[in-house]
């Protein structure tokens, strides 16, 4: 297999420039660069990460932690959009991701997630940090590993969406629609410091249209398109005159919207829902679903951006990243004639 020394000799360059083009390091002219990688093309080299770790001090790997809470991180849309912008940006730099699913037991992650914190295996970790009762990141800054939050958990550089506006403009629409029969449909408390931002940024919408948030139903769901679904037969059974429902997810949402379908409610002519996130498929649903935008892919790319810019000796500041409401066809203006007998019957059973 051709070697490093190969290389430099067909670009005509040193093996230290070699190194330095494939390693990322500035200080070489573009000239210099291309040269080097048509030399790597033509030979068909390979580095070997191995001796380049053990070499530079760098793996060039980045761990990428989304804690186990209720489903495996594949099962959502919205952590693999996530995903998808770290890893457009550690691509461009040379970096491969390495990804870590810990569960949470007893406030502490697992033996396993705790064991490849030790091993130094990495140059840098992004965390979805976001669970109350336990942080992935803690032993990752005790190690004095370079870390990115996203998320609410203490760290010295954070990235979140903002969850707090984005509940304010959810609650606004539906009340700008003429709503004031609302349900909620949310997730357990304590359990994750998103929608506890959101639940506070509808209760202050609410409150400043002068609509009691407490007086509202709510049900805890589990994130997932069959918790939405239940809370949804919960809710029209317990309370038939709602006119819209405002649920904290996307998947939860779809679930909603699709069980009050099976019980013949309409949505939206005799049913408003809403959700958030803005995953891929919202925008395909039926109806398609009003959301709120937390900007899921720049979330991403900017966690990443901030680690390189920690891993090149600099000190980001924390951002918070401003979210959009996105109006489709699942919410609608409530019906001033609506009577009483309007809900179906089924619904009630």
């Amino acid at each position: 297999m051709p070697t490093l020394e190969d290389v430099a000799k067909h670009a005509g360059v040193s093996t230290a420039t070699v190194s330095k083009v494939l390693s990322n390091t500035p200080y070489f002219t573009e000239a210099t660069r291309l040269k080097v990688l048509q030399a790597v093309r033509d030979l068909g080299y390979v580095p070997n990460l191995a001796a380049r770790a053990l070499s530079s001090g760098k793996t060039h790997i980045i761990a990428v932690v989304f804690p186990y809470v209720y489903d495996a991180i594949f099962s959502d849309p919205l952590v693999l959009r996530i995903i998808e912008g770290i890893e457009t940006e550690c691509s461009l730099r040379g970096y491969n991701l390495l990804l870590s699913a810990p569960r949470l037991i007893e406030g502490v992650a697992d033996e396993n997630y705790l064991k490849l914190i030790q091993s130094g295996y990495m140059d840098g970790v992004i965390a979805l940090d976001n669970v109350p009762f336990a942080s992935v990141l803690e032993p990752v800054l005790k190690k004095g590993i370079p870390a990115v939050n996203i998320g609410y958990h203490a760290s010295t550089c954070a990235v979140r969406s903002d969850d707090y506006a984005g509940g304010i403009l959810l609650m606004n629409h539906v009340l700008d629609l003429g709503h004031h029969r609302i349900g909620l449909i949310s997730v357990p408390d304590n359990l994750n410091f998103t929608t506890e931002q959101r639940l506070l940024g509808l209760r202050a919408a609410a409150a400043a249209r002068g609509l009691s948030f407490d007086d509202l139903p709510l049900v805890q769901g589990d994130f997932s398109t069959a918790g939405g679904a239940d809370c949804c037969m919960a809710l029209l059974h317990q309370h038939p005159d709602l006119t819209a429902i405002i649920c904290l997810n996307d998947r939860m949402a779809m679930g909603a919207i699709q069980q009050a379908h099976q019980l013949g409610w309409h949505v939206p002519d005799q049913l408003t829902i809403v959700g958030y996130d803005d995953i891929p498929t919202a925008a395909i649903f039926v109806p398609p679903l009003t959301t709120i935008n937390q900007q899921a892919l720049t979330l991403g790319n900017e966690a990443a951006r901030m680690l390189f810019d920690i891993l090149d000796g600099q000190t980001p500041e924390s951002r918070t990243i401003p979210v959009e409401l996105v109006i489709r066809g699942s919410s609608a203006p409530a019906r001033d004639d609506r009577k009483e007998d309007t809900a179906p019957e089924k619904s009630l059973s």
